[in-house]
């Protein structure tokens, strides 16, 4: 079914067409003949299924400017989302399909001015779209009247069942006229969803579209299985391979968020970060670049993402979602509007029970995959670096080089220089490509942790050095937590201390060296050995969910 086989105005169609709306998705082909046929609709579909257009066509197909018998303008229709964002996503899709209908979208929110919020709801209002909070605080000042909304869509309603305002949600729609079409869509259903469907809905008609046919086809789940601390140095090597220009980090906790923020920001990617305690300019600020592609990286809690709605080359599960349905929202912020799109999950020992509710709830089996390689990384690096290469051959700008090349060759054989030129051209690549460079601190066959550096100390047990000297010395003479300091190996005369690789350098510059009872300890990296010595591992039994690795003690 088309469009145009729905019967939609000539007005309504050509706005569909300038913004892009070429054929209608399943949940639209389903919803659109229902609504306007004023039946109550169930939709549950995950975001990204186009189920806004689901609901905004027929409605502003249906409405039309009226008055009531005073002459003042009167509201056709509420929309209530989850989020700010969301919010101004829903408005901003209206009013593209509203385009050559002469009605009026308000979005309405908390986190600004409420007064400039009255001042616009004075004017002409045929839809108001705004969350729930906000919409009650408007109806308890009296400044909306809802006694002619003849169209009410709850959008996204697990996740503002998730957020607590199933009161503001029931106060809302009991002031609602009694002869009015309620739209209710979710991603995922539940108990609540269902009460609340039996109260307020007339005969529903339900319209599904299942999980597995929604993300299958465009996005791909990848799991990479890690240690807890390990996630970080498998993220860079994910970004480095794949180099994505925008990409969704999820973690689980605001302190996880500032972490990874800092982490990532330290190695040069333009990255930021989003979470409750953000007020609303820096969340508007972050939101801005964010659309704008001014930044390849935001890392957000679940909370501070609902209603993001951009085009993700990727999504990133930095921590396994608690609940499954998280991670069908999460995952479907990639792979829309017909791009394909790739899902990231890395996963610890503990996250098993999780990933199996994931896995019932989506009826797919996800697959491991292994980590790029370092060889991998390089000859990828290589490879790109001759495509950039081969496009900008025909770049006009190139010609400014030529001149430069030419006194280049005088100091050498055109070999030497171009080698050279890729070399230095390679290291000034992104820090996507470039991040490989950090392993030069950790040659595999040290015996350091994965994600570890192992770092040389030119003094042991002999005199009297343990293993919380050690780990007072690091955090006394560095900025590495505690927390972040591993594997700890005491010998007589020798010692190896392992930090995260993300430390790793700044160890290096931090604590060449430092004095012990009138000992003078050199600190150096770990050199490469055939044969790594096995040492009797004592693990400390607290913390052992912990992000960090287990500190290990060892006797020899």
């Amino acid at each position: 079914m088309t469009f145009q086989e729905m019967g939609l105005s000539d007005a309504v169609l050509r706005a569909l067409e300038e913004a892009g709306f070429s054929e209608p998705t399943p949940i639209q082909e389903q919803v659109i003949p229902l609504q306007i046929g004023h039946n109550d609709v169930i939709g549950q579909a995950q975001t990204g299924t186009g189920k806004t257009a689901a609901f905004g066509i027929p409605l502003i197909e249906r409405l039309s400017p009226r008055q009531r018998d005073d002459g003042k303008h009167t509201t056709d229709a509420l929309i209530l989302t989850p989020t700010r964002e969301l919010a101004s996503q829903v408005s901003e899709e209206l009013r593209k399909i509203g385009l050559y209908k002469s009605l009026s979208v308000v979005t309405i929110y908390g986190g600004v001015s409420i007064e400039q919020q009255v001042r616009t709801l004075r004017r002409r209002t045929n839809i108001i779209v705004g969350t729930p909070g906000r919409v009650l605080d408007h109806l308890s000042r009296g400044t909306i009247n809802l006694s002619g909304v003849r169209h009410f869509v709850l959008d996204e309603a697990d996740e503002m069942l998730d957020m607590g305002f199933i009161e503001d949600i029931q106060t809302i729609m009991q002031s609602l006229p009694e002869k009015r079409q309620i739209l209710l869509f979710s991603a995922t259903m539940s108990p609540e969803i269902d009460r609340i469907a039996a109260k307020y809905m007339s005969q529903p008609s339900t319209v599904s579209v299942s999980n597995s046919n929604i993300l299958v086809p465009r996005i791909s789940q990848w799991l990479y299985k890690v240690k807890s601390w390990e996630r970080f140095e498998g993220l860079c090597r994910i970004l480095s391979f794949h180099r994505p220009e925008l990409a969704l980090i999820f973690c689980q906790t605001k302190r996880d968020v500032d972490e990874l923020y800092r982490q990532l920001h330290e190695r040069g990617y333009k990255a930021e970060a989003l979470h409750g305690d953000y007020s609303q300019h820096q969340r508007d600020q972050v939101m801005q670049k964010f659309r704008n592609h001014e930044l390849d990286l935001l890392i957000a809690t679940d909370l501070a993402a609902r209603g993001i709605d951009s085009k993700l080359d990727m999504v990133v599960n930095y921590n396994v979602p608690e609940n499954p349905e998280t991670y069908v929202h999460r995952i479907g912020r990639t792979g829309r509007a017909g791009r394909e799109g790739l899902a990231i999950t890395f996963v610890s020992q503990e996250d098993y029970r999780q990933l199996y509710a994931i896995e019932k709830l989506i009826k797919i089996r996800l697959q491991y995959r292994d980590l790029p390689t370092r060889e991998e990384l390089k000859s990828h690096r290589l490879d790109f670096l001759q495509m950039r290469i081969e496009e900008g051959i025909q770049d006009a700008e190139s010609a400014d080089y030529v001149e430069l090349a030419a006194k280049l060759l005088e100091n050498g054989s055109p070999i030497e220089m171009l080698a050279t030129t890729l070399r230095v051209a390679g290291d000034s690549l992104s820090p996507q490509i470039s991040v490989d460079r950090q392993h030069e601190l950790n040659s595999e066959n040290t015996g350091a942790e994965y994600g570890m550096v192992r770092f040389f100390l030119s003094g042991g047990r002999t005199i009297g050095l343990m293993a919380g000297d050690v780990v007072r010395t690091v955090t006394q003479h560095t900025k590495i937590p505690g927390a972040e300091v591993g594997k700890i190996m005491l010998q007589n005369d020798f010692s190896f201390v392992e930090v995260p690789e993300t430390w790793a350098r700044h160890l290096l510059e931090s604590l060449p060296s430092f004095s012990f009872r009138g000992n003078e300890i050199s600190v150096k990296p770990a050199r490469a050995r055939e044969k790594v010595a096995r040492f009797r591992d004592f693990r400390n039994n607290n913390n052992q969910r912990s992000r960090r690795p287990q500190r290990r003690y060892s006797n020899g």
